[in-house]
């Protein structure tokens, strides 16, 4: 009996034990959980495993942009050539971006389709660091991730090579020296010309115009010490002077603060045209990647997706290009992030009147002025104006702009005096207008003389006149004679008016 409970209570162990074994597994299926899965974005996965990109100064291989233990959120920007317009043109964003990126813990990095010697050019001109741009000679990243490569079109079989080449002779780089390459080079500027056309790009047009027509919704683009010089033509500084060849004069909207304006956008497009045009072969390593687009995606520190834009167009870069970077808002605050050239941004002030095609049209009537002058004083003396007229008329003027801080001379027709008036009760200002009559030619004799009379005093032959405590200071557009005063508009632009109607003097 002994020996069989000696042998049942050794059983019983034996069976314990193989019974706790068999439920080890499970215990520890719930006291130890399976290490998560990666939430990381195929994208960035792909990112980060690309092999295909090179150090922009030795042009060795980097086998991973993004390190495995990343702790930082990454902004990663793929842009087409190094050489090609906008890719610049984002950069020059990016770059005054660096500092607000870096102090929110945001690693950049831009892969650019190029070789060691476009990315040389490339940094001297962005000012970029070589820290943070990585070449992609071919383009293979881009290949991976998808990204557009136009209306994707083939030269038709019709069409020979001898007219491929007489095509590419017309363009940047030329004829390739290969004859096997013609026909794939004449496809890639194929596609790229059809894009830039806006075939298969879409928002390509509206941005060429934007940048012609102004934008104001985007801050100033031009700085006031910033010049460009293609050829014969020399813009700057700032957006009013310009040369073409002896022929010299201001633009028309160069006064005017706070938005993006005519042609400002396309000057600064003009000189990155100019930097790479004049560098082609040092820019463009590859040809047959001309039509390849790019995009930008930003991820937080597990790799998972927070933003991402693939770019179609030219000069599309962004999905919001009026404020190209106004997806980073959330993360490095709006101040930098809508305006990150810190230029002037006040969508053009509230003060708007005195602006739009009446501005170049008032400037125009300069070429109008030796006409009027002869008119002017023709039409008094054929109405039997006498010198005593001529004495009188200027007296009134004088006791007039004597007795009142802002006298304006105008006619009742003239959509220029109408503007005049609308810009003075704009600012709430107190004025006296004189209508000298409905228009020029319906003037009779008094009108006439004080017409000329004015001319008389002033050198200026159209209306509106303005004169600030008695002082010329030209019409709504034209200035004084003297140089002195630009006009109404420009005294609104620069704030002097306002100063004056708040009690200042002119001065």
């Amino acid at each position: 009996p002994l020996l069989t409970t000696t042998m049942i209570h050794q059983q019983s162990r034996t069976l314990l034990f193989l019974a706790a074994a068999s439920l080890l597994p499970q215990i520890n299926a719930f006291s130890a959980p399976a290490a998560a899965a990666s939430t990381a974005s195929p994208i960035y996965n792909t990112i980060q495993s690309a092999n295909s990109l090179l150090d922009p100064i030795s042009g060795t291989q980097q086998t991973s942009i993004i390190p495995q233990d990343n702790k930082r959120k990454s902004l990663v920007v793929l842009l087409p050539q190094l050489g090609e317009f906008d890719s610049s043109e984002y950069v020059e964003f990016l770059t005054a971006a660096q500092p607000s990126l870096e102090q929110n813990d945001i690693d950049l990095r831009i892969i650019g389709i190029g070789d060691t010697t476009a990315a040389s050019n490339f940094m001297k001109f962005t000012n970029l660091s070589p820290e943070n741009l990585y070449i992609d000679p071919n383009g293979e990243l881009h290949k991976e991730l998808e990204l557009a490569c136009g209306p994707e079109f083939s030269v038709p079989d019709g069409v020979s090579n001898d007219v491929c080449k007489f095509f590419l002779r017309q363009l940047p780089g030329g004829v390739p020296e290969e004859e096997e390459m013609v026909r794939p080079v004449a496809t890639a500027w194929l596609n790229y010309m059809a894009m830039c056309a806006g075939i298969g790009a879409p928002g390509t047009l509206r941005e060429i115009l934007r940048g012609y027509f102004g934008d104001k919704k985007a801050p100033e683009r031009f700085r006031d010490d910033d010049v460009v010089k293609a050829g014969f033509i020399t813009i700057g500084p700032g957006v009013g002077p310009t040369s073409i060849g002896p022929l010299k004069y201001n633009q028309w909207f160069s006064d005017e603060k706070g938005y993006q304006r005519p042609v400002e956008l396309a000057t600064i497009r003009l000189k990155n045209m100019v930097e790479v045009l004049t560098k082609w072969d040092e820019y463009v390593s590859n040809t047959l990647a001309i039509s390849r687009r790019g995009a930008t995606y930003l991820f937080d520190e597990d790799g998972n997706e927070l933003y991402s834009y693939k770019s179609r167009g030219v000069l599309t870069y962004s999905e919001t290009m009026p404020r190209p970077l106004s997806f980073l808002s959330p993360y490095i605050g709006e101040s930098v992030a809508l305006n990150p050239l810190g230029l002037a941004d006040n969508g053009g002030g509230e003060l708007t009147r005195g602006r739009g095609v009446l501005k170049p049209a008032g400037k125009a009537m300069k070429l109008l002025s030796i006409f009027f002058k002869l008119e002017n004083k023709l039409q008094a003396k054929v109405l039997g104006a006498e010198e005593s007229d001529y004495t009188a008329a200027r007296k009134e003027i004088e006791d007039t702009i004597n007795q009142n801080k802002i006298v304006i001379y105008t006619y009742g027709l003239s959509p220029f005096s109408a503007e005049t008036t609308a810009v003075l009760d704009e600012v709430a200002a107190d004025y006296k207008n004189i209508e000298v009559g409905l228009e020029w030619f319906l003037l009779d004799k008094e009108k006439s003389v004080l017409r000329a009379e004015l001319l008389e005093m002033t050198g200026q032959s159209s209306l509106p006149h303005v004169f600030i405590d008695g002082k010329h200071v030209g019409g709504l557009f034209t200035g004084s004679s003297d140089g002195k005063y630009s006009g109404l508009a420009s005294l609104k632009e620069s704030g002097v008016l306002q100063g004056v109607v708040d009690g200042d003097s002119l001065e």
